[in-house]
């Protein structure tokens, strides 16, 4: 079991105007990819939480209204969440630089519209081009290379 308080403890301590120059500057990268890791433990715990249905437990009408219960967050996010996580868990090679850090959320985010169901398969068929390529472009970039394949997929 993952030691939370302990975590964030340690993220909250710094008084960070009281830190050199240098220090943050490299603690802005380095938090950074600290705010990807937890963005992507949470989206891998919240696939599995949709996927078990946990909502359900407690008469939730659905993943995202529990979230917007239990979490205090407003429906964009929580619709955004769901898709990126059940994208994560579709489409394997994304999942994985998403999971390893090497792609962050807003990447997964623009690669998501990839992987509904009605086009899964031939998503699945260029997920490991999706994540090659958002090793090197910005999410922006990333959304526009989804939003041309989707064309082409559909077309």
């Amino acid at each position: 079991m993952i030691d939370v308080e302990s975590l964030l403890a340690g993220v909250v301590a710094p008084d960070v105007d009281e830190l050199p120059d240098l220090e943050v500057a490299l603690m802005v990268v380095d938090v950074r990819r600290l705010v990807d890791a937890t963005d992507a433990l949470w989206i891998r715990l919240l696939a599995e939480f949709d996927r078990r249905e946990l909502w359900r437990l407690d008469g939730a009408r659905s993943a995202a209204a529990w979230l917007r219960r239990e979490c205090r967050l407003v429906h964009p996010t929580t619709a955004t969440a769901l898709v990126v996580a059940r994208a994560a868990e579709a489409l394997p090679a994304s999942g994985e630089a998403f999971r390893s850090g090497s792609i962050s959320f807003e990447h997964m985010r623009a690669i998501a519209p990839a992987a509904e169901p009605e086009r899964r398969e031939v998503a699945l068929r260029a997920d490991p081009i999706f994540a090659r390529a958002a090793l090197w472009m910005n999410p922006r970039q990333m959304g526009n290379v989804v939003r041309t394949w989707l064309q082409l997929a559909d077309g």
